[in-house]
């Protein structure tokens, strides 16, 4: 079963930012790349009321999954697939245990089908915590831990499950080795091609309010092995063709993290 997925930070309109304009770049992304999963963070309720998250996506054939929030009023981590060729079996939802902005920071997961095959497997999306500190990389030890086990929980261990997120870390971090001592790996250390293997996290786009508008933003020229998002993945048999940091211009409006478009076989 081939498979590809997208994770993107759309960035939270808290800080001036306007989803307006920026919702129309994330259709075109997605509408470009066409990715099977879409795992998306930071999205805040202004995101959620946008005709693209209503409509849009919905139009190119996107379901959001569903799970019990357990009483939390929004999922900022959704996952969207395509619910043309899967269908969902089971989902779960977890907010992250200590520091928790906007109660932001959790999981979302699901176990899908493919229609065609019956093959199954977990897709997941994810946000950790910020603080880039001492606190900051103890409470993702922590959330890295949480999340192994929630992969443990949504898979019963029996098929391949990849997660992406906004893990504020990065690949050579101490949350990683908790991941890595759980056999989940990074899909940019196994990339058999990578395109634009740049760094992920860049300068936020300025938004121009005269004009309302947004500028794009720079493509970051540091080392990939510095960015803070990823796509993950565990199981046996799991190939990963393609990586890829997606630097069109409409994502470089989109958000200060530029999205991450993986294709896989398992």
């Amino acid at each position: 079963m081939k498979l590809s997925l997208m994770t993107s930070n759309i960035w939270a309109d808290v800080f001036g930012n306007p989803v307006r304009g920026r919702d129309r770049a994330l259709l075109s992304i997605v509408s470009r790349y066409r990715p099977d999963i879409l795992m998306l963070q930071e999205v805040h309720p202004h995101w959620h009321e946008c005709d693209v998250m209503k409509t849009g996506l919905p139009s190119l054939g996107f379901t959001v999954s569903t799970p019990d929030l357990g009483g939390n009023p929004l999922n900022y981590t959704p996952l969207l697939y395509n619910s043309g060729r899967f269908e969902e079996l089971r989902s779960m939802f977890r907010l992250y245990s200590g520091p928790n902005d906007y109660l932001s920071k959790s999981i979302s997961g699901a176990v899908l089908r493919d229609k065609l095959s019956g093959e199954q497997f977990a897709a997941l999306s994810t946000h950790m915590y910020y603080a880039k500190n001492d606190k900051g990389n103890s409470v993702r030890i922590k959330s890295a831990a949480e999340l192994a086990e929630f992969i443990r929980i949504l898979t019963g261990g029996v098929m391949p499950a990849f997660c992406g997120g906004d893990f504020n870390c990065k690949v050579s971090s101490d949350p990683f080795e908790i991941l890595t001592a759980n056999h989940i790996t990074c899909a940019s250390l196994y990339a058999e091609e990578r395109i634009n293997f740049i760094r992920t996290n860049h300068k936020n786009p300025q938004y121009d309010a005269a004009a309302d508008r947004y500028i794009a933003a720079l493509p970051s020229e540091h080392e990939n092995k510095k960015s803070i998002d990823h796509i993950v993945f565990c199981g046996n048999n799991v190939r990963i063709e393609s990586y890829r940091v997606i630097t069109d211009e409409a994502a470089m409006i989109l958000s200060d993290h530029c999205p991450v478009l993986i294709t896989a076989k398992c």
